[in-house]
């Protein structure tokens, strides 16, 4: 029987997951750089700005395969009427990032069901929330696609989109 939520709990495990037969509807957060200076710091300088990475499926299964990730949302935030999943550091956030640089509400993720597209606001967060870079201004909705570095304060993450996961788990081994 499918659960609403994967068990795996790295990038790579999700994919295998994916491959034999999961269906996940909702968008996730592959943790890039917790904050703390602990990950990657070469591949953010080299790509923060790059829309789009070159050989996108092999730099993200090579790259981020072993770190973990986080969904965004019921596995069915797609069919919702402007579903809205609160992330920061509070427990009440549908999305609990534990990092100090990461207010309590910090940012909000939407789903306009007109388009299928996801939208980032940053709700006045101390630190901020950038998309490749570029800050966000507050209570201002930004467009996110797959691919796309986005960052609670220190706490950087890559998103990826339902599509662009079946896509990543087919051409996977």
């Amino acid at each position: 029987m499918q659960t609403d939520r994967p068990n795996s709990a790295t990038l790579r495990e999700l994919l295998h997951e994916l491959k034999t037969g999961f269906a996940l509807h909702a968008p996730v957060l592959i943790r890039v750089q917790d904050g703390a200076g602990d990950a990657r710091d070469n591949t953010i300088d080299r790509t923060m700005t790059l829309r789009e990475p070159l050989d996108w499926a092999d730099h993200y299964t090579r790259e981020y395969g072993n770190e973990p990730y986080v969904v965004l949302g019921p596995n069915t935030l797609m069919t919702g009427t402007g579903a809205a999943v609160t992330i920061g550091r509070s427990r009440q956030c549908e999305v609990k990032i534990d990092n100090e640089s990461v207010s309590k509400l910090h940012a909000k993720l939407v789903c306009d069901p007109n388009t299928g597209g996801y939208y980032i606001i940053d709700e006045s967060s101390r630190n901020g929330t950038c998309i490749n870079g570029e800050p966000l201004v507050a209570g201002v909705r930004m467009a996110i696609w797959s691919g796309a570095y986005v960052s609670f304060g220190d706490a950087v993450f890559v998103f990826i989109d339902p599509p662009t996961l079946r896509k990543l788990s087919r051409l996977t081994g």
